[in-house]
């Protein structure tokens, strides 16, 4: 202390706060300025590694074969015979319903059989009777005929005799042949009237058997009903639930009530999925699927898709096809009902060259200078590569072959850079759009499931070189997974670093610019400030 009150005495104090102050500014210069220099652009590295893309959905569980248990009759619960969780064999008997009612309607239609057979016994004596009334009016019939005859030939002799019998003997001849004849007639009256009753008792009996075979499919009809007041089990499984109690009154007056639902076998089971109809042209029969439940977290379940069905459903304008998933389930872990996270791999490459998709979306802010120096040196090989598909020799050949990758034009001064994430594009004020393609970006690139049909246009890429020059790749992508993109073609190398964002003056980050689906930017979003 004393020493500092001396040296502040010798005026020594404001070269030493000099120096001091001097010393820190150099320092801060050479640290923050040397970090802000690098910090300018946020960059990641083009990697080898696996690109795999998903679907993914959304599914629940449920066992292959399910079965509702109900009752087609209405009646009282009188006995359980199955709860919860329950093994059940095929006819085991698991509930029954009060039969008292259904007893007596079964007594009932007995009685009324019973009494159908009586009926059809008195229709056929009533028959045998009127048979035997109908030979007893023949034989009348025949002793009218014979009386009516001996008659007839009585008066016709009487009249041969005429000359010797007197008037009142003939007459009286002449009256019985017509009384005999009257009778003869009555006699073939009361044959018809017999006739005709045993018909009408022929009717009776058919009757009779008639309401004999009605009675007979009421009483089969009461005897199911009784019978199915005892409730058995369809299937070998487990009672999944219970719906009803003893006591409980069971109604089956428009539709059979669900008394239990019972599960054929839980180690086999299937997850319904609801696919996007934007990813069902990925999915085919027969492919793998990973998922998890909630219910074990960390832990992955496999299945194969076993059926895409062609119902389709629309819940809010979204529409989703079902996918049946066969999982199987040893432990029992999976049960009926729970929710699903569904993984479905379409497409893999493996120990491809990769970027992050933020560097396809990246374009650098870059003055008119940078743009007239970057445009020279763009022309420039492209010049030499057009030199170098003229050479006739095979070296050239390889040269032309290794750069199609590479942009086939550059942006001149003035020029603005724009870019949509599918190509790069140049526009200069107050000309026409032209399109920055690769060469080769007419060719065929893989669809997700692996097939062709789609066309890949060339993207470009910005390589930080020496960690501070910035410099354009055109590359030719494949298969993205969201996050990284498989790169199969261009002039890129294992560890080239890219840029994939760049802060501002002020050290704030600005990220990758986003594009409309047209390839252009929205409002705001361009380059640099427009001129």
């Amino acid at each position: 202390m004393k020493r500092l009150i001396q040296a502040f005495k010798k005026g020594r104090i404001p070269i030493i706060i000099i120096t001091l102050l001097a010393a820190a500014g150099v320092t801060w210069f050479l640290l923050w300025g040397r970090q802000a220099a690098a910090s300018d652009y946020i960059t990641g590295k083009i990697d080898r590694g696996t690109v795999e893309v998903t679907v993914a959905a959304t599914g629940t569980v449920q066992a292959v074969t399910t079965v509702q248990v109900g009752s087609q009759v209405s009646g009282t619960l009188a006995w359980l015979g199955a709860d919860f969780n329950t093994q059940v064999k095929r006819g085991q008997v698991i509930a029954k319903l009060d039969p008292a009612i259904f007893q007596a309607q079964v007594e009932n239609q007995r009685a009324n059989v019973q009494n159908a057979e009586a009926a059809l016994q008195a229709a056929s004596t009533e028959i045998n009777n009127q048979k035997a009334n109908l030979q007893a009016a023949k034989a009348n019939l025949e002793v009218a005929r014979v009386q009516r005859d001996d008659a007839i030939a009585l008066a016709n002799r009487y009249k041969e005799l005429s000359t010797v019998l007197s008037g009142r003997e003939l007459e009286a001849a002449q009256a019985q042949a017509n009384a005999a004849a009257g009778r003869y007639e009555q006699a073939a009256a009361q044959v018809g009237q017999v006739q005709a009753a045993n018909e009408s008792v022929k009717a009776k009996l058919e009757q009779a058997k008639a309401s004999i075979s009605q009675a007979k499919a009421q009483l089969s009809q009461s005897m199911v009903n009784l019978d199915h007041t005892i409730i058995s089990s369809p299937i070998d499984g487990v009672v999944v639930s219970r719906n009803v109690d003893v006591g409980q009154t069971v109604a089956a007056s428009l539709s059979a009530p669900t008394l239990f639902t019972i599960a054929n076998d839980l180690t086999k089971m299937q997850v319904l999925a609801s696919i996007d109809e934007a990813d069902i042209g990925q999915i085919r029969q027969g492919i793998k699927a990973n998922f998890t439940v909630d219910a074990y977290p960390g832990e992955v379940f496999n299945g194969e898709i076993a059926q895409l069905r062609l119902n389709a459903q629309t819940l809010q304008n979204v529409v989703t096809y079902s996918a049946v998933i066969d999982v199987a389930n040893p432990d029992l872990k999976l049960r009926p009902g729970m929710t699903t996270n569904i993984t479905i791999p379409v497409a893999k490459r493996e120990n491809v060259l990769t970027v992050p998709n933020a560097a396809l979306r990246f374009r650098p802010n870059l003055s008119e200078e940078e743009q007239q120096a970057l445009h020279e040196k763009m022309e420039a090989r492209r010049q030499q590569r057009e030199a170098e598909r003229q050479t006739p020799d095979n070296k050239g050949q390889e040269a032309e072959g290794k750069s199609q990758e590479k942009p086939a034009a550059a942006p001149a001064e003035g020029q603005r850079q724009r870019g949509d994430g599918r190509g790069g594009e140049r526009r200069r004020e107050g000309e026409q759009q032209q399109p920055a393609r690769a060469e080769g970006e007419g060719e065929q690139r893989p669809r997700a499931g692996g097939e062709g049909g789609q066309r890949r246009q060339g993207q470009m890429i910005w390589l930080l070189i020496g960690g501070k020059t910035l410099e354009p790749r055109f590359v030719r992508t494949g298969l993205t997974n969201g996050r990284v993109t498989e790169i199969i073609g261009g002039d890129l190398n294992e560890g080239d670093v890219v840029v994939i964002g760049q802060n501002d003056v002020n050290g704030a980050t600005r990220p990758a610019q986003p594009t409309t689906p047209f390839g252009q930017r929205p409002p705001g979003g361009g380059m640099g400030p427009r001129r």
